[in-house]
């Protein structure tokens, strides 16, 4: 087995070291006490059609992607 390519540090995990759950997992470091929470998404429709997604940063930052078909 090449633990060089796959080991602690590296960028490739390997299948037997991944589990599916159906909870969110945070991945990285745990957040400093007192930080902003988490990230939003909207998803803006008009009746069944997507108009638009909204991401609002923590830090307060807001994107809105216009969905055009």
């Amino acid at each position: 087995m090449d633990e060089g390519r796959a080991g602690a540090g590296s960028p490739v995990v390997r299948a037997t070291r991944v589990r599916v759950s159906e909870e969110a997992v945070r991945i990285g470091a745990p957040a400093p006490e007192g930080a902003p929470g988490e990230p939003t998404v909207r998803v803006i429709r008009e009746g069944d059609v997507i108009q638009a997604i909204e991401v609002v940063c923590s830090c307060g930052e807001r994107i809105r992607i216009r969905c055009e078909y």
